[in-house]
């Protein structure tokens, strides 16, 4: 039997039902939302989200944020600072050519050491566990109250000094030893340099105290008792002077160089901590020293 349609020759085809079908409009929708959602990368998710927080963030702490992260420094600590650094690399080049001609007189000749009242006598252990946190005057930082304490007696010990190898300086000797000429040579010249640093070393010191407009402190020279440094020696007594003062004098730039190296919260260093241990054990000894006194009075 030949198939009706094909006998009519009709190019008619049968309609097709979409009554349980897929929607072809909604279908291109689909299609459109997920290729949309393929080209969103991570990144640009993320970006978003962040732009959400930060919209719901206050503004208030934004501007609290950039204030703690672009915070200004204190003009006045970082004057303080600087000077500060300037004498401390000042004193230490003054120790260094201080230690090297020193080097040189002590091979020149052996002597021994003495302690006359006219040695000026430095506490170093009050100064280096000085208490720097109580707040002597409002409003100062810490760098502040430590310059203004120790810069002072700074000065002071340099100017006793000065002082002191001055006198020195002009002592008139009463010997003709060929052999003791040599040594007064190199003494000489160690006499010489020692005061030219130390006269550069005391300028350092009062200009950057007028550059943070600190009062120079008035040097006293009277209070010092030298009546028994007399300046006609013979050899004997002027090598066991030199040496006194010398090796006072090494031991005070050799101190001062380490305090303000090695402040009490600074103990990674080797130095340092050997400096701390040798504060340590003095005010130790200082205080039963103390304590035996209070109890022979008592």
């Amino acid at each position: 039997m030949i198939d009706c349609c094909t006998c009519c020759g009709s190019d008619r085809k049968a309609p097709v039902s979409y009554k349980n079908s897929f929607p072809k409009k909604l279908l291109v929708a689909v299609s459109v939302v997920i290729v949309l959602a393929m080209c969103v990368t991570p990144a640009d998710a993320r970006s978003v989200e962040h732009r959400r927080r930060h919209q719901r963030r206050p503004d208030t702490m934004a501007e609290l944020t950039k204030d703690t992260m672009k915070r200004p420094k204190n003009s006045s600590t970082e004057q303080y600072k600087n000077a500060t650094r300037k004498i401390k690399h000042k004193l230490r080049n003054t120790k260094r050519f201080f230690d090297q001609d020193r080097r040189r007189l002590n091979e020149t000749k052996e002597y021994r050491d003495g302690m006359p009242v006219w040695l000026p006598a430095v506490n170093f252990v009050d100064i280096h566990f000085h208490d720097y946190r109580t707040p002597r005057k409002a409003g100062k930082s810490i760098t502040e109250r430590k310059f203004a304490y120790l810069m002072p007696k700074l000065h002071k010990t340099l100017k006793e000094y000065q002082v002191i190898f001055k006198r020195l300086q002009n002592v008139q000797l009463n010997t003709s030893d060929e052999s003791f000429n040599s040594y007064v040579a190199v003494r000489k010249h160690l006499l010489s340099n020692s005061l030219a640093k130390l006269y550069s070393t005391i300028a350092e010191i009062q200009e950057n105290m007028v550059a943070v407009k600190m009062p120079i402190p008035h040097f006293d020279e009277s209070r010092m008792k030298l009546e028994t440094l007399k300046t006609k020696v013979d050899a004997t007594q002027c090598l066991k002077n030199d040496y006194i003062a010398f090796r006072g004098y090494g031991n005070l730039l050799n101190n001062w160089y380490y305090e303000f190296r090695c402040p009490l919260n600074k103990k990674s260093d080797k130095k340092c901590a050997g400096f701390h241990a040798k504060m340590k054990e003095k005010l130790g000894n200082k205080r039963y020293k103390n304590r035996n006194n209070v109890s022979i009075t008592s």
